[in-house]
């Protein structure tokens, strides 16, 4: 049996050895194959420190082989095999595989782990040790420095051991138990129930979170139009309107007809009783010059006479000019200006270099 059975209480390990005996008081001299064996194991044991075999002291700790990634063993050692730790398993064919724990759990009386391998897995039988890992430069037994979830970019067309690439895929929420703790249904659902989605940053930049971008958001394009809206006011000086206003000219001449004349007439009283010419140039009547009241005038009759109606059919002019004052209110001016603006698309996309990014899980 290996020291995995040596129990820390020493006066029950009489038995425990491979083979041989010690006797009391025996000198180092004539130390026997018992001594010489436990020796050995030591040595052996010492030689791969990074590793540790599991025991309880009472010979029970053996390792059933499940499946070809899962091994139980019949103990409640859970604290120990945690999750993401590293192992080192001799198969039942004698071959050695490394990998991490992904899923422990405890069910009386076994605690089965399950497991993710670097390469292969395990091959038929049941393995003969299982150890669980502390340090080492290469198939290293600490857990990664790099805590699980942190997004990294990388230069090769493969992940990297322990990393996912960003490229939106669907995982099992089991086998990724770490990863899906740590991001849950952040970047996507999945399935809804078995599997979620690692973040997809293919053709996108990462952008901090924020308070108005919340944790897993996208958004944004290469191409942007411009498009809006330009709008302004104005207010001027208030103003008000003053000045004079000056109005001369002539009213042009016109000749009046004989038709457009008020209608008038031009009368005479003749006294007869005298003699002599009648002048009837002078418009009044006149009186006749000598002879006497019986004495006959050509071309009269009765005591009045009355002229002919005429008109001097000469034209006229009607002057005019004036001025004025005018005041007008005080006026304060504004208003607003809008218009729309579109512009054509336009490529923001900076210089770059394409690399892949990966979560690790």
């Amino acid at each position: 049996m290996s020291i995995t059975a040596w129990s820390t209480t020493a006066n029950v390990n009489g038995n425990r050895l491979v083979s041989g005996n010690y006797l009391e008081q025996q000198s180092p001299s004539t130390l026997n194959d018992a001594g010489r064996s436990v020796m050995a194991q030591v040595r052996s044991w010492a030689n791969d420190l990074e590793w540790f075999e599991y025991g309880t002291g009472s010979n029970t700790v053996t390792y059933t082989r499940v499946s070809a990634t899962s091994v139980s063993m019949p103990t409640d050692c859970v604290n120990q095999f945690h999750v993401n730790r590293r192992v080192k398993i001799i198969d039942g064919t004698n071959a050695t595989v490394y990998g991490r724990i992904t899923s422990s759990t405890y069910s009386s009386p076994n605690t089965t782990l399950t497991f993710e391998f670097d390469s292969g897995s395990l091959g038929s039988g049941n393995p003969t040790s299982v150890a669980y890992g502390i340090v080492s430069a290469n198939n290293t037994s600490l857990p990664s420095v790099v805590p699980t979830g942190t997004v990294l970019m990388t230069g090769g067309a493969s992940a990297d051991s322990g990393y996912l690439f960003c490229d939106g895929t669907a995982y099992s929420r089991t086998t990724y138990s770490a990863l899906f703790t740590k991001v849950s249904t952040t970047y996507g659902v999945g399935d809804g129930s078995s599997t979620f989605n690692v973040p997809d940053l293919q053709a996108k930049f990462p952008l901090g979170k924020s308070g108005s971008h919340a944790l897993g958001t996208t958004g944004g394009a290469f191409a942007q139009t411009p498009t809006g809206s330009i709008s302004s006011s104005f207010t001027g000086n208030p103003f008000t309107p003053l000045g004079n206003i000056s109005v001369s000219g002539t009213v042009a001449g016109h000749q009046l007809s004989v038709s457009e004349m008020p209608s008038h007439n031009h009368s005479m009283t003749l006294y007869l009783g005298g003699y002599g010419t009648v002048d009837t140039s002078t418009g009044n009547g006149y009186r006749i010059a000598g002879g006497d009241y019986n004495t006959s005038i050509p071309g009269f009759s009765g005591t009045n006479y009355s002229g002919n109606n005429t008109g001097s059919n000469s034209t006229h002019a009607h002057g005019f000019s004036g001025s004025g004052t005018f005041n007008g209110t005080s006026s304060n001016p504004s208003g607003s200006v809008a218009s729309t603006l579109t512009g054509s698309a336009l490529d923001t996309t900076n210089p770059y270099v394409a690399l892949n990014y990966q979560i690790k899980y």
